[in-house]
């Protein structure tokens, strides 16, 4: 690999190298603040165009004119090796003699695999002289390219008539995979041309169709409800997408008002949590991330291929999650959902529960989602018992919740299914939505929990060191815990009884330092380590109990 900066590399050098094929140069990243003209651009693809070696071809921020860029569709014409591009800067776009050059290189290429065209000022030139006539060459590129599997177009001003284009061309197009379409402008329009290729996506190679994309990217884009709905409803016949990634794509919900705190979503009491929402509720706090997770789902009772949806940020409550949920139960194809930043609060987590914990009370559950991310939703500790059921997942993520009490949850679990008839078992059944599980072991799978910043106390950090010491979340391996603590009181060592407290030379009630409180998290930490060698804790990081500087 070669790096453009300092004297030791220059364009002289690379072209060199690219001419005598030296094997060891399969990459070359020109960074952006590098000096390079145009014309040594050129030097740079004539040399590529006779090349067997280069892989990877990096200049991102550099300007090309006509001239250079009419030797790069030379050197994509003839050159069959390289198979990552990312070349021009933000105003690339704006000089359509360029882009129509490079277009057609990119139309006769057999090789690139991945071209990367992010920030490079391709949309939002419908009122020039060409009209949309960069995005129109890129598309007709696309239209004759075979081999291309993976576009980056984010950040590039993309409006309704660019995605349009764009869309109409790759319904003719059977190789493209990946297609990232974050951070442009489009709306409701532009998603309902999305829609309408996703649809045609039956995975039938003999249809005239595209065999289909497998990830698609639209987050950051003003999507709204309908054109939301019409990716959901498009995925009831598609059979290509895995990954679906539309976060920050709806209206952000209006600011809650001091004082009016909304009790629906934060709720803590278990009688109301397991009763359903009236229908009145329900108009309450039902939102358009609502209505596009509805739709999703219900194409989801019949689609198995999608794995991954992430909608961090779309304004979604629990009336959506509670679809999702249900449609959970038949559905084996998810592995991973993210929802961060929405208002699923406890009902929505304990919806996700009983949709993922095996009981003897209900019917099917789900057995094949790994991946649960609901950071920031509101969640509290009545969310949490729901949670602990979950025996598929893997990667559990409820960073900036309100759960600020573990260990209850784990034991009481554990007591449920050692003793089902006992009384705190039975207190247990009420909490947990789906019954009483048959699993011997609380997410018993679960690799990874990310508790971060949820006002997790020394007493309860300490409890659940001893839940852990004692075997809960066997599968444990990395517990991210930081953000939480206070200065009060140090946790009391959970390897340990009170008999320590005579060696504190302090002696009575003197009230310990903030350090006094790190050094007692980094002591019981170290305890659970020692105990669970196989488990690392990340306890350090921005929180109450940090001092500040």
């Amino acid at each position: 690999m070669a790096w453009g900066g300092g004297n030791t590399n220059t364009v002289d050098a690379w072209c060199k190298r690219l001419r005598d094929n030296d094997t060891t140069f399969t990459s070359l990243h020109i960074l952006s603040f590098r000096r390079v003209t145009t014309a040594e651009l050129g030097l740079l693809f004539d040399a590529l165009s006779t090349n067997t070696t280069l892989k990877e071809l990096y200049a991102s921020g550099h300007s090309l004119d006509h001239a250079a860029s009419k030797k790069l569709a030379t050197a994509l014409e003839q050159n069959s090796t390289l198979e990552r591009l990312n070349i021009g800067n933000d105003r690339m776009g704006s000089n359509t003699d360029v882009v129509k050059a490079l277009a057609e290189g990119l139309a006769k290429n057999k090789g690139l695999v991945r071209l990367d065209m992010e920030n490079k000022g391709l949309g939002g030139h419908a009122g020039g002289d060409d009209g949309e006539g960069s995005v129109k060459a890129l598309a007709e590129a696309l239209e004759k390219n075979r081999d291309l599997q993976e576009l980056n177009l984010a950040r590039n001003k993309l409006a309704d008539q660019d995605i349009d284009i764009l869309c109409k061309a790759l319904a003719h197009n059977k190789g493209l995979k990946v297609l990232d379409l974050s951070l442009n402008s489009f709306g409701e329009h532009g998603t309902r041309a999305i829609a309408t290729l996703l649809a045609a996506g039956n995975g039938d190679a003999a249809a005239d169709g595209p065999v289909g994309l497998k990830e698609i990217d639209l987050s950051d884009n003003e999507l709204t409800e309908e054109g939301g709905m019409a990716i959901g409803q498009a995925l009831k016949t598609n059979k290509t997408l895995q990954r679906l990634r539309m976060s920050s794509s709806m209206d952000p919900p209006l600011p809650v008002e001091e004082g009016d705190e909304d009790k629906l979503q934060w709720d803590h009491d278990l009688a109301t949590l397991n009763k359903p929402l009236s229908p009145d509720q329900e108009a309450e706090i039902r939102s358009d991330g609502d209505a596009v997770l509805e739709t999703l789902a219900e194409s989801l009772k019949d689609n198995n291929t999608l794995q991954e949806i992430w909608m961090d940020y779309c304004n979604i409550s629990s009336v959506g999650v509670t679809f999702l949920a249900e449609a959970l139960r038949s559905n084996q194809g998810l592995t991973t959902v993210r929802m961060r930043n929405n208002r699923i609060g406890n009902r929505g987590a304990r919806a996700f529960g009983a949709a993922l914990t095996p009981a003897s009370s209900s019917g099917g559950y789900n057995s094949t989602l790994k991946n649960l991310e609901l950071g920031s939703n509101k969640v509290g500790v009545l969310g949490w018992h729901g949670l602990v059921g979950a025996s598929s997942l893997e990667s559990l993520g409820l960073y900036e919740n309100g759960i600020n009490i573990l260990h209850e949850a784990i034991d009481s679990h554990l007591l449920s299914s050692s003793s089902p008839s006992s009384t705190a078992a039975s207190s247990l059944n009420a909490a947990i939505p789906n019954g009483v599980s048959t699993a011997h072991h609380v997410l018993e799978k679960l690799a990874h929990l990310d508790v971060g910043c949820n006002g997790i106390s020394r007493e309860d950090f300490t409890q659940l060191g001893v839940s852990l010491i004692k075997g809960a979340l066997p599968s444990l391996i990395r517990l991210e815990i930081a953000g939480n603590g206070d200065r009060s009181q140090a946790p009391q060592d959970p390897g340990h009884g009170d008999d320590d407290d005579d060696d504190n030379e302090g002696g009575g009630d003197s009230e310990p330092r903030p350090d006094d409180e790190q050094a007692a998290w980094e002591r019981v930490t170290d305890r659970i380590e020692e105990a669970r060698p196989g488990l690392v804790i990340h306890w350090k990081g921005a929180g109450a109990m940090q001092q500040q500087s």
